[in-house]
């Protein structure tokens, strides 16, 4: 195992870690009712905060973490919480706690900004250099941390309360401090719907938007394909494709598909783009389960990056 945390689970001492996790817990949640609430913890390495999340009544607590051998520890230690290995922040939480990893955030503005949308409540502790500038500095370690007064700044973009709460428990003596906050100022993510024939450029277009979530429905139309190729080797069956008797069931698988890759993207931006979506019934469904993100249609006529037609005079 992972030593940083200490786990303690029924009483019993599992691991003693660099880190008194217990303690580290009571700083950051000091003031906060967990009970019944919906926790999210960020960088959750063996999940121990998780477990004392559900220990203080919380109804439901999830961790995340991008190292999968952490996850998968976390899962042997404690089978009943979820665990999942991802580096995105989506869904709906009472209490989110970013604990001892805001240092390894390169965008801290964009990631906050995500947190707003996710959570009512942030639990953090952020590394902070001495500078009285609005600046961020270079550590010994190779990682730039920000002053106060350039933490304050990118967070009071996203959050209207802020409270610090004192210096926080760390293993090496770095001066690291909690704050609480509150009140997000929420902005609702963005769908992007990019669509039109073939050749015109959707899949060059989608990729332009870096940190949106994909899906490409042209996928979804193989997958039904492959699944229905006994039946288009029917001459039956084509001849109702192509007088549109089965339309209805195509809409229908993609929309299925749709529904199970929904779930995971709540609050964050996404991409949709594939020929599929000259539908308009298609369309239409899609963009009525988007009722959570500010829809943008972008509809392709002309290979996107590429050369207008040669307009020709008459001879």
């Amino acid at each position: 195992m992972n030593p940083y945390q200490r786990i303690i689970k029924d009483g019993v001492v599992i691991q003693e870690g660099q880190m008194d996790t217990p303690t580290k817990f009571k700083q950051l949640t000091d003031g906060v009712d967990l009970k019944g609430k919906l926790v999210l913890d960020i960088g959750c390495n063996l999940g121990m905060m998780c477990h004392l999340a559900k220990e203080a009544g919380a109804l439901y607590a999830k961790g995340i973490d991008i190292n999968r051998d952490y996850i998968k520890e976390a899962r042997e230690v404690f089978p009943t919480i979820e665990f999942e290995c991802t580096k995105f922040i989506a869904g709906n939480f009472d209490i989110i706690i970013a604990s001892a990893m805001l240092h390894y955030i390169n965008d801290l503005d964009k990631f906050f900004k995500q947190l707003a949308r996710c959570g009512k409540k942030v639990l953090c502790d952020v590394w902070l250099n001495d500078s009285p500038d609005n600046i961020f500095l270079l550590t010994h370690r190779d990682i730039y941390i920000p002053s106060r007064s350039a933490f304050l700044h990118i967070v009071g973009k996203h959050f209207k309360k802020i409270k610090e709460k004192g210096l926080a428990l760390t293993p090496d003596g770095s001066k690291r401090y909690i704050f609480h906050l509150s009140k997000p100022k929420s902005t609702r993510p963005e769908a992007v719907l990019i669509y039109g024939d073939g050749l015109t450029g959707k899949t060059t277009l989608a990729m332009t938007y870096f940190g949106y979530q994909f899906l490409g429905t042209d996928g979804i139309s193989t997958n039904w394909r492959f699944e229905n190729k006994e039946n288009l080797e029917s001459i039956a069956w084509f001849t109702k494709i192509v007088r549109g008797q089965i339309y209805q069931e195509y809409i229908d698988y993609h929309l299925k598909w749709f529904d199970g890759w929904i779930k995971n993207v709540k609050n964050l931006d996404i991409v949709i783009e594939g020929y599929d979506l000259v539908y308009e019934d298609l369309r239409g469904e899609i963009i009525k389960r988007l009722i959570d993100w500010d829809v943008k249609e972008i509809k392709l006529e002309v290979g996107y990056n590429s050369p207008l037609p040669i307009q020709r005079s008459g001879a």
